[in-house]
């Protein structure tokens, strides 16, 4: 099964070309599928000297929480995703950090907003990165035993394929963590279904990046003022990632 989203397209200005050498130094890593084995892995990345260098280019947040994500630096990608879980795009990130981790069910609810078939869809709600969402998961959803329903094909048909497909990935992500011994990490080393997981999860993050990449550039973006990229979260929604974090409804602890 071979998943191919990214571009080798190389850009001439310095700032862009310097992120898309780190982008391509970055898929050269294992793509992130369980949970990092040490938390100095989560702080810092599986190459620390990545995260600083990601977070001095200043790109869009986007952009710059995927790379991390990448990089499998859940803190930086953590403090980015929060500030715009009001957006789709945040929204799909969100669901990745909460895969990463094992926190299956929060995952579920973030990858269900990112598509726009969840129910917490609001006046302030940024649908930018929905169609990316639904492009990506609706083209991998025959690969992972989802298909469409016979009949007409409508916006919000595809929207639930797509939805399907990802939940479709994340039970398999949690049977095949479930069903092996010993570190999460290390959950079905070295078997088919492992390499096939870890192909989709590769191409899902390299299918934001291009996404993110091709909305907001590769370069400093918005003068390298992130904030304007954050949305404003309801109070539900502040409820939401207070108990995620400190009210043992979330495995983070960061």
């Amino acid at each position: 099964m071979t998943f191919t989203t990214a571009s080798d397209s190389p850009s001439t200005d310095s700032s862009a070309a310097q992120a898309q050498a780190i982008y391509a130094q970055l898929r050269t890593l294992p793509a992130p599928l369980f949970h990092p084995p040490a938390p100095a892995t989560c702080r810092d990345g599986l190459d620390p000297a990545l995260q600083p260098a990601i977070a001095a280019l200043l790109l869009h947040p986007a952009l710059e929480a995927a790379l991390h994500l990448r990089n499998h630096a859940l803190y930086a990608a953590h403090f980015l995703v929060r500030k715009m879980q009001n957006a789709r795009a945040g929204q799909h990130l969100h669901g990745i950090l909460h895969r990463v981790e094992g926190d299956y069910d929060n995952a579920r609810v973030w990858y269900g907003e990112a598509g726009g078939t969840g129910d917490r869809a609001n006046e302030k709600t940024v649908r930018d990165g929905e169609g990316a969402f639904v492009a990506f998961w609706g083209g991998v959803a025959g690969h992972l035993g989802v298909v469409e329903s016979v009949g007409e094909v409508d916006e919000g048909s595809r929207a639930r394929v797509a939805r399907d497909a990802a939940l479709a990935f994340l039970d398999r992500v949690q049977r095949l963590k479930e069903i092996s011994k010993g570190p999460a990490q290390d959950a079905g080393a070295g078997t088919e279904e492992r390499a096939i997981l870890e192909r989709i999860s590769s191409a899902e993050l390299d299918a934001v990046v291009e996404w993110a990449a091709g909305e907001y550039g590769w370069d400093t973006w918005h003068g390298g003022d992130g904030s304007a990229a954050y949305t404003e979260s309801t109070e539900e929604q502040k409820e939401e990632m207070r108990q995620q974090q400190y009210g043992g409804e979330g495995f983070r602890q960061f």
